[in-house]
């Protein structure tokens, strides 16, 4: 658990701090690579500051026995940091470090990007559609070896509050069933 902290700090140090020579770097890439690194970039360059709370993981009835869903951590309690840009036309784009207690009450490290489109005005509560692109590093999978993973995102908001909810669906050999997870961003500025 110990070097899984150490993967998670160094990925986080790496994807937020040195983000001048990524500016630079995203000239050097591919031309299918130069915009999205462009968008993380400007994302965590220009975005506003977000607080994320981590909350509860559903182990879905249907992909779990009742003997293993009793033995799992729903109270999927942790935190993060974000940074995210509004679009004009509704869409947002956030950067982000978000730990976590897992299934197993270890700790969950996740490094990503989240893209969301909203419906409705802005001053009203609005719902969402989205995905998010990461790095997960947890204890029992890959013997704590980051690895990528996309995820969809439903998400309902309303002022500086929002909701977010991720199916994570069952891969067999990697985990025991699917996981409906929430948690929640908290915009500072």
């Amino acid at each position: 658990m110990r070097s899984n902290g150490i993967r998670a700090i160094f990925a986080a140090i790496v994807f937020f701090c040195l983000n001048a020579p990524a500016v630079a770097a995203c000239d050097d890439l591919w031309d299918w690579l130069n915009s999205p690194c462009r968008r993380l970039v400007d994302t965590y360059e220009h975005g506003g500051n977000d607080l994320l709370v981590s909350g509860f993981a559903w182990h879905t009835p249907w992909t779990w026995t009742a003997e293993k869903r009793a033995e799992e951590n729903q109270n999927a309690w942790g935190g993060g940091w974000a940074r995210t840009v509004e679009r004009i036309n509704g869409d947002s784009d956030t950067v982000f470090l978000l730990i976590f207690s897992d299934s197993h009450y270890r700790p969950q490290y996740n490094v990503g990007y989240g893209w969301s489109t909203y419906w409705g005005k802005r001053n009203e509560l609005q719902g969402g559609l989205g995905y998010t692109v990461m790095v997960v590093a947890r204890n029992d999978i890959f013997n704590g070896w980051p690895f990528p993973v996309v995820l969809p995102l439903v998400s309902v908001r309303y002022d500086k509050l929002t909701v977010f909810t991720t199916y994570i669906p069952t891969f067999s050999g990697v985990n025991n069933g699917s996981i409906l997870y929430v948690f929640g961003k908290i915009a500072l500025d």
